[in-house]
């Protein structure tokens, strides 16, 4: 896939952060009662149990840093228990049990898995594969994978769509959320996968299951540009409920390189133009400042987590787009988010008036990874 290039720091630099997921990861690993190693979101254990979508940024930002042959049965956990509709869990808790839907146990949301399960399960698998070269693990698992990606409900040109008669969760870091209509974050992560995809089989000369996964991919180039909104220069979240600027899916669609130039530049000007709408400590908000999400599927206060707060998991993806223009301010962004993570942890989300909550958490730092490179030259 054609992305937009990885900041280069200093490698001083990338040995503190990488030193600092080592640890990270170190304080999240668990085992399962059969002795299945897992992943928890956090150093800590407030979230006791394997997230696919947290494990899978792990896997995507510090390969190197979790054993090889550990990465494979966690995709395997996953896929024992998905269902005869192909969908596959969230989650699975420490107590081995699978749950579907977000939330607790005792008040899930929705009435469905959240709709990026499929794609970060696809996206972990050909991770895997990069990293050890294992290409049969991937024809082995490729009829599960395409059922589960075929359990996600999306529209004639492959966008996922959301039903705002039966709302339920999109995009993971946004599951209290209520998008409904097209959802920009899903649809772009379902792109990069059948991407992913088709270029891992197409290495692995599996060239029909390759054009089989490029011909799904297709249709949906164009149509992602229906999310984009000329007047704000920015991607909405959604096309009905959540019809607001998506900072996080708009830095994320030039990353993955699902825009256009042009969406690309005006994007890029957006981020430049309004650093005080977007970031504190070089943590990133899911809406512009001052903004609220509009609908809710379960209550969150505003100015708070999802609602408000500031987040590393999406810093690398702002820093690789302004790096297309200013690599100093690029740098400084990603040597800020370290300060913040060496002064203070490696939180989930913070705020200036609303602390800092969830210690340890591994998308932060893993995220960061993933959008960086060494350089011996800086």
């Amino acid at each position: 896939m054609k992305t937009l290039p990885k900041v280069t720091i200093p490698t001083q630099t990338h040995d503190r952060l990488r030193a600092l997921a080592a640890q990270v990861l170190a304080g999240a690993r668990g085992e399962l009662a059969d002795g299945t190693a897992y992943w928890r979101p956090d150093g800590e254990g407030r979230y006791d149990g394997v997230w696919l979508r947290d494990f899978c940024y792990a896997v995507e930002g510090a390969a190197d840093l979790l054993p090889g042959e550990a990465i494979l049965p966690v995709v395997d956990l996953f896929l024992r228990h998905q269902r005869d509709d192909g969908s596959i869990p969230t989650r699975v808790m420490a107590d081995g049990q699978p749950d579907y839907l977000e939330g607790p146990r005792e008040a899930p949301i929705g009435s469905a898995p959240p709709t990026d399960n499929p794609s970060f399960l696809a996206k972990t698998i050909c991770a895997y594969v990069e990293r050890t070269g294992d290409w049969r693990a991937l024809c082995h698992r490729l009829h599960a994978l395409t059922l589960a990606v075929d359990s996600v409900p999306r529209d004639r040109d492959g966008l996922v769509v959301i039903d705002p008669a039966v709302p339920g969760s999109g995009y993971g870091f946004t599951d209290c959320i209520a998008k409904t209509g097209r959802e920009l974050f899903s649809s772009l992560l379902t792109w990069e996968a059948f991407r992913r995809l088709a270029e891992t089989c197409r290495r692995w000369e599996l060239h029909e299951e390759a054009h089989d996964w490029y011909e799904r991919a297709q249709p949906m180039e164009a149509a992602i540009g229906g999310f984009y909104e000329p007047d704000w220069g920015m991607f909405m979240a959604a096309t009905r409920d959540g019809r607001q600027i998506d900072v996080w899916g708009s830095a994320y669609a030039c990353v993955i390189g699902a825009t256009s130039s042009k969406q690309r530049g005006t994007v890029r000007a957006w981020l430049l133009g309004r650093p005080q709408a977007w970031g504190w400590r070089a943590h990133v908000r899911h809406l512009p400042a001052g903004e609220h999400w509009a609908s809710l599927l379960r209550p969150v206060e505003p100015e708070t987590y999802q609602n408000g707060g500031y987040w590393a998991v999406a810093t690398g993806w702002v820093a690789q787009v302004l790096f297309t223009q200013d690599k100093a301010l690029a740098r400084s962004i990603i040597e800020d988010v370290l300060a913040e993570f060496e002064d203070f942890g490696v939180m989930e989300w913070i705020h200036p008036e609303r602390g800092r909550h969830t210690r340890s958490y591994v998308a932060s730092v893993c995220n960061v990874l993933a959008s960086v490179a060494p350089s011996r030259k800086l």
